[in-house]
């Protein structure tokens, strides 16, 4: 019912649109019959600039098409991929997709045109999840094929281009248009929940109780891990023009120890805070989770067990290259212990300069030294201004501006002492950098000037350990 709410709701969209320019020209070409030209060439204007928006919007919709992106990830590569897709397609009573491709979003996703089937799978998912985890995605995804929820994708999606489209025109019609495009979203999300809840049963009766949970709560901190990643190991190679060896990075990223802690502790963290609107086309973690907990296990079609397995060891078959583009990074080969030297000081350097932009535009000042006494007078966010995002919380400012802060300090100390060979930079997983010094001792920046940014109490605690390891100027 909702379904087809939604569908009629869409046809009644395209019908304010078109009714009111039909109508406006009609009107217009009944004034200049009778000979009142004037009027009417106002008349046609005025049809222009209402309609004009909403044609213009249907036409490039008419013929836009989803096209698949990412890389194809086929039978002959991958064969233990496709061996798991087809015994789960099996399981949820559906055929199996007729193209893979693997993309660099954390996420994944299905659709169809013309009969094709299309899986999109996110590189972090496969280089982060284990077997049994990926297997759950899967089967969720595949659920919505045997749901029926893609047989009608082609229509909305040029459907709801054209909605975005009008609505970013304008024109005297948006905000009529505008109005209906919100009730409309009420509607299909409240349908599109509905199939989200029916593809989750579906995973558990396919993947597991276990893997189904497993996956849904590591999702949002893998994408977390994989933004960071990018951020901080990825752009060294980007910078240097050259490939390191990605998916084993991103192993070691997360197989750090302190990352193994991190990513644990945002699970719960991420599922409690994820905002709720009735706009949402998903319901939140917590409340899947919650309801893939009063499924009944003998409802289940798999064991329990989950398979512990590295999943990316099923990429096995992919060209490092193709890995690369989907990362944006491209040169010759080169291993990650060589970036860091090589780039390090580079990366730093962007930061240490962010932190005196910052400290110029704050008229706190642009050294470390003045960056620590402000610190000391409880100054922190005089230097990251007001947030951009005002839904926040005060203590989310806060710790937004804790982490800032403390990542562009650690890369100014060490973009000193690395620019007065003092230290070396090496990589660290479970961190930025680690700075070697001239006596071979090992420091973690971050670790370092962390308790300077969280307690001013504790400024001049740090001002002598910068001093000890050679940092000028304090």
């Amino acid at each position: 019912m909702r379904a087809a709410l939604a569908l009629v709701m869409l046809a009644g969209f395209f019908v304010i649109a078109v009714g009111a320019t039909v109508f406006l020209g009609g009107l217009a070409f009944v004034v200049y019959e009778r000979g009142d030209v004037g009027s009417a060439a106002w008349l046609g204007a005025l049809t222009v600039v209402v309609g004009g928006p909403s044609l213009y919007a249907m036409v490039r919709a008419l013929w836009a098409r989803p096209r698949p992106s990412g890389v194809p990830v086929t039978r002959e590569a991958h064969p233990e991929l496709w061996r798991h897709v087809d015994e789960l397609a099996r399981l949820a009573g559906t055929r199996s997709p007729d193209d893979i491709r693997l993309v660099d979003s954390a996420n994944a996703g299905v659709w169809e045109r013309y009969g094709v089937r299309y899986l999109e799978l996110g590189l972090p998912f496969v280089a982060g999840m284990t077997i049994g985890e990926l297997r759950s995605v899967l089967a969720h995804e595949l659920g919505h094929y045997g749901g029926g929820h893609t047989q009608v994708s082609t229509v909305t999606f040029r459907a709801k281009l054209a909605l975005g489209l009008m609505i970013e025109q304008g024109g005297y019609l948006s905000a009529v248009l505008y109005g209906w495009a919100r009730l409309y979203a009420l509607v299909a999300a409240s349908e599109s929940r509905k199939h989200e809840r029916f593809a989750d049963e579906v995973s558990v009766a396919a993947a597991g109780r276990e893997a189904t949970t497993r996956s849904l709560l590591r999702g949002g901190p893998i994408g977390e891990g994989w933004n960071d990643y990018l951020r901080w190991y990825v752009s060294l190679a980007v910078i240097a023009g050259r490939t390191p060896p990605l998916l084993q990075g991103f192993r070691a990223y997360l197989d750090h120890p302190r990352r193994v802690h991190q990513l644990r502790e945002l699970e719960p963290l991420m599922a409690a805070q994820e905002p709720t609107s009735v706009f949402d086309s998903h319901p939140p973690i917590r409340e899947r989770v919650a309801a893939i907990a009063r499924v009944s296990p003998l409802s289940g079609g798999v064991t329990e067990a989950v398979d512990e397995r590295l999943a990316w060891t099923l990429l096995d078959g992919m060209a490092p290259e193709a890995v690369a583009a989907l990362a944006g990074v491209g040169g010759p080969p080169i291993e990650w212990e060589q970036l860091a030297g090589l780039t390090g000081p580079v990366l730093v350097r962007r930061y240490a300069d962010a932190l005196r932009h910052a400290g110029r535009v704050s008229k706190i000042g642009e050294t470390l030294a003045d960056v620590l006494a402000a610190l000391e007078r409880g100054e922190l966010h005089e230097l990251t201004g007001r947030p951009v995002d005002g839904s926040l919380s005060t203590a989310e400012v806060h710790e937004a501006a804790v982490e800032t802060v403390t990542e562009l300090l650690a890369c100014a100390v060490a973009d000193q002492l690395v620019t007065a060979n003092r230290a070396l930079l090496e990589l660290n997983w479970g961190g930025m950098f680690v700075l070697r010094l001239p006596d071979g001792a090992a420091v973690y920046p971050d670790d370092l000037v962390a308790p300077a940014v969280r307690d001013a109490n504790r400024v001049s605690e740090v001002r002598l350990r910068l001093q000890s390891i050679g940092v000028d100027g304090l």
